[in-house]
């Protein structure tokens, strides 16, 4: 392969873990090439080609590419690539993320059940495996034409890791530029009233959740050469019974072998695992014992919409009436990301004859998707049938 050069450059492809400083990684290089450079965002345009290396940057020399490789599709073999691989201690990126997740106006679904404690479990049992499968794909393999950027030593040194990338990238780095651009990076810190960040005074933290979250990754993932800062452990948590859960390939206890058994121990009132446990009921044709469960689970977490999926789908597979328990205000929250819920709702509010929620649940089910026809027709008959 020849040598980098600024006509012949590599193509800069980043796979980070999100938090981890790729931004300002990004903004950095942004700085350093000028408009010699292309970022590439991936996950935002509508136009974008998804293609690695990128088709359309153009009139410019060198892309880069971001990816947070999230289904582990991104291909881990490109000659040409310089992959830029980035990470971070569990907490503090946890928490990090965590804060951008519950953002209002993020258009992620369902917050109202995410924002609670079960919710919040189910998301760091997912960033748990998230972790593992990133480990053993990008860290485990240590690929050769990577740099690989823990975000400490990054914010540490950066200069240090861009010179690394700008020399693997065009070649020889131009000093002058590279003290320019940490300068420029380093100026918000040396405001008088920057604080640095302290993962305690996170509205989100949660010394036994997060302990459980680190202590796992860190037995689980070693090759991050990580430090505990909470040195919790994951031995009997909740978070361990969600992760048994969800990955199947994670290892079950000794003497264990059914893998919803056993995380219904550690985790034995999460909603998650007691709507799996109800869907199992259901399978089994125990229609009845499944709702009752679920029932109990709506009361408990109002918000969490899989469980009214399922209870609606039993109830007018087996034709039985849904529970008048579970019709609640709440309701219009938990089915309000999805239009097939909010129908399902409107249904089961005019099963009931309650007209006027049942047209509420339908114009919810129009706000998502304005021209959905069976959404429109209900809605009017049941506006119709409310006068």
């Amino acid at each position: 392969m020849e040598a980098p050069t600024r006509e012949n450059p590599r193509i800069l492809v980043g796979a980070s873990i999100p938090r981890s400083g790729h931004h300002f990684l990004a903004d950095m290089l942004t700085a350093y090439y000028g408009e010699d450079l292309y970022y590439c965002e991936y996950y935002t345009p509508k136009s974008c080609c998804r293609s690695m290396p990128c088709t359309r940057r153009g009139k410019h020399r060198i892309v880069y590419q971001k990816s947070h490789d999230q289904d582990f599709s991104l291909a881990a073999d490109e000659k040409e690539a310089l992959y830029l691989i980035q990470y971070r201690q569990p907490v503090p990126e946890a928490l990090s993320d965590r804060e951008l997740d519950l953002k209002e106006g993020s258009g992620r679904p369902r917050l109202a059940y995410r924002k609670t404690r079960a919710g919040y479990l189910n998301w760091l049992a997912r960033k748990a495996i998230y972790y593992r499968k990133f480990h053993d794909k990008w860290i485990a393999g240590n690929i050769p034409n990577a740099i690989y950027l823990d975000y400490g030593e990054l914010a540490a040194d950066p200069k240090k890791f861009l010179r690394a990338i700008v020399e693997r990238t065009t070649g020889d780095a131009d000093d002058a530029r590279l003290n320019a651009v940490i300068e420029k990076t380093r100026a918000p810190r040396s405001n008088p009233f920057f604080k640095p960040r302290v993962i305690a005074d996170s509205p989100y933290f949660d010394a036994k959740l997060l302990g459980a979250l680190e202590a796992w990754v860190l037995q689980r993932c070693p090759l991050y050469n990580f430090q505990s800062e909470l040195h919790g452990s994951y031995a009997g948590s909740e978070l361990y019974g969600l992760i048994l859960l969800k990955d199947s390939t994670e290892p079950l206890p000794a003497g264990e072998k059914k893998r919803i058994e056993v995380a219904a121990k550690f985790a034995p009132d999460h909603p998650e695992i007691q709507r799996r446990l109800a869907a199992k009921a259901i399978k089994a044709g125990r229609s009845a014992e499944g709702m009752k469960v679920l029932e109990k689970v709506i009361a408990a977490n109002p918000y969490f919409g899989t469980a009214y999926n399922l209870l609606f789908s039993a109830s007018a597979e087996v034709g039985l009436p849904v529970p008048d328990s579970v019709l609640t205000d709440d309701a219009f929250v938990a089915c309000a990301d999805s239009t097939e819920l909010a129908i399902q709702l409107g249904n089961a509010f005019g099963d009931k004859g309650v007209w006027a929620k049942a047209a509420k649940a339908f114009e919810l089910a129009l706000v998502l998707e304005p021209e959905n026809p069976e959404a429109s027709a209900r809605h009017a008959a049941a506006t119709q049938a409310a006068r």
